[in-house]
């Protein structure tokens, strides 16, 4: 009988704790998302980078072939020099992206067993014309997560322009 009772609770808990991480793991993911969207408003270009995993790769906004980076420091000097491109241009931007004073809405996270994670949503902001005229623009956006060791990268991500209302 006790033994019954012991393997009962190992069952028990072996369902429980797991559905516990989970929780944990999808505040832990929005709220790296969430820096991540920080460190490109702030033009953290260093800081944006490293939440990325070695081999990142990108569909960005404009319908452009993938992108992949072998490693962080070529991600980081092709950064740098949109960065001083834009500069050049004369702009205005100092972010990765022209896409600046960006917001997160509706974002939703789920995690697939427990060292990957799915982060989808939209984002509002300010988006800078090659004129340097800016407008108010939407995108939605998928991107791929994974977890090592304590800390959640960014593997892929997938973002496009939102050609209907935003929704509320």
């Amino acid at each position: 009988m006790n033994k019954t009772i012991a393997i009962l609770s190992i069952l028990v808990g072996g369902f429980l704790f797991p559905t516990i991480a989970f929780a944990d793991d999808v505040d832990d993911v929005k709220a790296e998302y969430l820096r991540h969207i920080a460190n490109s408003n702030n033009g953290e270009l260093d800081s944006f980078v490293d939440q990325h995993l070695p081999g990142h790769s990108a569909f960005g906004p404009t319908g452009a072939m993938l992108t992949r980076w072998d490693s962080l420091e070529e991600e980081k000097k092709t950064a740098l020099a949109n960065v001083e491109a834009a500069r050049q241009r004369g702009s205005g931007r100092s972010s990765v992206r022209s896409f600046r004073n960006v917001q997160v809405k509706h974002m939703e996270v789920k995690i697939y067993g427990r060292l990957t994670a799915v982060v989808t949503g939209y984002l509002t902001g300010t988006d800078t014309a090659p004129d340097g005229s800016t407008y108010q623009s939407a995108r939605r956006f998928t991107a791929v997560w994974v977890k090592q060791g304590d800390r959640w990268r960014e593997a892929h991500d997938h973002m496009s322009m939102l050609r209907v209302p935003m929704p509320r």
